[in-house]
């Protein structure tokens, strides 16, 4: 259950904090926190039991998950997520439902491809980091052998949020003659 899921650490006292509707909450001082790029939609993200699946960046494990109906494993501590290829478009209209597409302009990078190589948490091989050809400037992590994608936080949501049409490296459809 999403609401139940310890995340982190309180800031203020040290004690497990919780997602609580889109919040950090601390039980045992009261501390409320806004996550400011977590979780991709977290209304629509359910966390449920935990798998062996370990986290590729955290070493959390990961934890069976759903977007709406859809399912993905989801690391309830830093909020990665792996989705299988065949519900990476159905899982991002899902998220697109929840989230107000706000951004006007796509966001710079945080990191480029090569920049690292993950385990994939499925097998145990190198994932294939690369651009995502669609929208909101990630860099993804992909497992063909597993068939799934790999998402840093806050990925999920800046795909979901970005520019409608916007590409990486989409070529400029002005004649400028």
């Amino acid at each position: 259950m999403a609401d139940k899921a310890i995340v982190t650490k309180c800031e203020n006292c040290g004690a497990p904090i919780r997602v609580d509707h889109g919040r950090l909450v601390c039980d045992h001082c009261g501390t409320e926190q806004v996550l400011p790029e977590g979780p991709a939609a977290l209304e629509c993200l359910s966390l449920f039991s935990e798998t062996p699946t370990l986290c590729p960046l955290c070493s959390t494990p990961l934890s069976n998950s759903k977007i709406d109906e859809e399912p993905l494993l989801c690391c309830a501590r830093c909020f990665g997520m792996l989705i299988e290829m065949s519900r990476f478009v159905t899982i991002i209209d899902a998220v697109r439902l929840h989230e107000a597409r706000a951004l006007q302009t796509a966001l710079p990078r945080r990191r480029e491809p090569g920049d690292r190589t993950l385990a994939c948490p499925m097998c145990g091989r190198p994932m294939i980091d690369h651009g995502y050809d669609g929208p909101g400037n990630v860099v993804i992590d992909t497992c063909e052998r597993c068939q799934v994608n790999w998402l840093d936080p806050g990925e999920l949501r800046r795909i979901a949020m970005a520019p409608d049409g916007y590409r990486v490296g989409q070529a400029d459809d002005r004649d400028y003659a």
